[in-house]
């Protein structure tokens, strides 16, 4: 009787176990909600808790999140999952507040608003700004970034806690060598000097950039140190413009410099030129080094006299002595036997006789 009565409450006990699990089999996860995710891939998280639930079962999963919490995924601080049916859970995912990221080894690396970096990824997430001209040798998971210039850091977290505060989805957040930060809100870049007036430039930024009504270029916030500052900006083609005019005039201003050293140039060696002729008439040499015959004068000089003397007198006396002698040999042959004849024979003589003896 014991032994039957033990079979039946056996049995009973099998149909309530076999039964709750038969009801329980009807659990069965099949729709998950993620919620709170900025950086993280929702469909990841899904994913996550699909691979954590246990016989893919919805009450399973509820109490095993209770005592064994899920970890490891990147940027999550904290995951509830909540029960809402039978086939449905509800995922709110706690993620960890990002300040920021910089690119190292074509990598992105990510850090919290007290400087810890967080994860490493290939690609960039959004809405996570990235802060150019940080400079460190070394970095390491959960250590704080090694900035030589906690100043950068604070700077940084001020922009990020500002944006936030004020709606502003910031891009970029450069640091450049002169000391100045630049931040890249969309199309426009916005230049703030080196940051010891963030507060009031990021207050009135939104309502700037609301009125310059999509057109993209270059703000000018430095002079914008309290309420009613001043903010300038310049249009894409303002500045491409102006980048124009300042490299032709700079062309030509190297031009004009390179003509001028050519002109300079060239009236040097026209000097040296001058010069060198002018030395190689003193020293009585050409360039070749031969003696300059020509333009000895000395020598012209000496030669000239010396041959013109003796040349003159060598030929006056023996043109003089030989043209004397046969001239006069000539002249008084011919002259004298002439006019002997013409004074014997001719009528002159007669015509002479007859004047005389007329007389």
């Amino acid at each position: 009787m014991k032994k039957k009565k033990l079979l039946i409450i056996l049995g009973i006990v099998f149909v309530l176990i076999l039964g709750t699990f038969i009801y329980l089999s009807t659990f069965k996860l099949k729709h998950v909600n993620v919620t709170g995710c900025n950086y993280s891939s929702p469909e990841e998280i899904e994913q996550v808790v699909r691979d954590y639930a246990y016989m893919d079962n919805t009450i399973a999963l509820y109490w095993k999140s209770k005592f064994k919490k899920i970890k490891g995924i990147p940027f999550v601080a904290k995951i509830d999952i909540e029960f809402k049916s039978k086939d449905t859970v509800n995922v709110i995912v706690y993620e960890k507040k990002i300040a920021g990221c910089f690119e190292y080894m074509e990598s992105y690396v990510y850090f919290d608003k007290d400087g810890i970096i967080l994860e490493t990824a290939k690609e960039k997430k959004n809405k996570v700004p990235l802060v150019e001209g940080l400079e460190f040798e070394s970095w390491g998971k959960g250590d704080k970034l090694p900035l030589a210039d906690d100043k950068k850091f604070n700077h940084i977290l001020t922009i990020v806690q500002l944006a936030e505060k004020y709606e502003l989805q910031l891009d970029a957040i450069e640091f450049t060598p002169e000391g100045n930060i630049i931040l890249y809100v969309g199309n426009v870049d916005v230049e703030v000097g080196d940051g010891s007036y963030l507060a009031v430039q990021m207050m009135n930024l939104g309502s700037i950039i609301k009125e310059l009504g999509g057109r993209g270029g270059v703000l000018y916030m430095k002079d914008f140190t309290s309420d009613d500052g001043v903010a300038s900006f310049k249009t894409r083609e303002m500045i491409e413009a102006e980048e124009k005019k300042a490299a032709e005039e700079k062309e030509r201003k190297e031009r004009e410099a390179q003509e001028a050293k050519e002109k300079e140039e060239a009236a040097k060696n026209g000097k040296d030129a001058n010069n060198k002729e002018d030395s190689s008439e003193e020293d009585g040499s050409d360039d070749d080094g031969s003696e300059d015959w020509d333009s000895d004068d000395d020598w012209e000089d000496d030669y000239s006299d010396d041959y013109s003397d003796d040349y003159s007198d060598d030929y006056s006396d023996d043109y003089s002595d030989d043209y004397s002698d046969d001239y006069s040999d000539d002249y008084s042959d011919d002259y004298s036997d002439d006019y002997s004849d013409d004074w014997e024979d001719d009528d002159y003589s007669d015509d002479y006789s007859d004047d005389e003896s007329y007389e």
